[in-house]
């Protein structure tokens, strides 16, 4: 499959802006996502038996709650092996679309169809190929990037948390607090993937990091990682050193922080 069709695939969400299109007020604040997340309610995709296979559950309640953004997120899980001769997680680099304009029971299948091409890209085609090509044919889809960075207390102590940068994304060019759209989090659910836990990375719950009393980034209070194609490493032995990148097509949903205000 090549690169035209991951582009094409990608170019859907011009389609699904068109045809989903609500306008949204007009004193509504800049930075939120293109259209309305009022229908997406998690907990109606979750499934059942998420939390029967092991991990940190996650929470059971209705969250009666909507994310101020939704984001499909393409690039590669990263790992180093260890001296044990095992690979071990060194965090990720993968870039954001806004899929606001999909029906929240459409992302899986979406996700899943884009990683399908993402997977069989050529080698020297990388997700940063076609994030600019994409912005060209959907302006405004492309919301940031995605990556892990050292432990921001305790930087020696070879931790590393997830961060979301929305900054330089085209939403949030007007935007005057666009400097706090980041995020960093933590951990407070982990459960397998319920569909193929041997190659699809974990489900997650990530809440923001506060340091000091002080959340550190105001882009969102609490991340859910969900509808993950790829990204797990092979259960097999590695050269110490070595590194490793594994392609990963899944899905975030982002919720409260600053840009709250703008789910119309």
């Amino acid at each position: 499959m090549s690169f035209a069709k991951l582009l094409s695939a990608l170019s859907l969400l011009s389609v699904a802006l068109v045809v989903d299109a609500q306008s949204p007020p007009a004193n509504r604040p800049s930075g939120g996502s293109i259209c309305t997340t009022k229908p997406f309610l998690v907990e109606t995709v979750l499934p059942a038996n998420l939390n029967s296979h092991g991990g940190t559950p996650f929470p059971k309640q209705t969250f009666a709650k909507y994310p101020t953004y939704t984001a499909l997120s393409v690039g590669t899980q990263n790992y180093t092996c260890s001296s044990a001769g095992k690979w071990a997680p060194a965090g990720a680099i993968t870039y954001l679309f806004d899929i606001s304009c999909l029906p929240l029971e459409h992302h899986k299948p979406f996700t899943s169809f884009v990683a399908g091409l993402w997977d069989n890209t050529p080698p020297v085609v990388t997700a940063s190929d076609f994030v600019a090509l994409t912005e060209k044919l959907n302006p405004g889809v492309a919301l940031g990037v995605h990556y892990w960075i050292a432990d921001p207390v305790h930087p020696s102590s070879g931790k590393i948390y997830a961060k979301w940068d929305f900054s330089m994304g085209e939403r949030m060019t007007n935007d005057t607090h666009k400097d706090h759209a980041y995020l960093v989090a933590g951990e407070s659910a982990n459960v397998p993937d319920p569909f193929d836990p041997v190659h699809n990375s974990a489900w997650l719950v990530e809440p923001v990091l506060v340091i000091d009393g002080k959340k550190d980034g105001e882009l969102a209070d609490q991340v859910f990682r969900i509808n993950s194609n790829g990204g797990q490493a092979p259960n097999t032995k590695c050269t110490p050193g070595a590194d490793l990148q594994v392609k990963s097509t899944l899905d975030f949903l982002f919720y409260g922080g600053h840009w709250e205000n703008t789910i119309f």
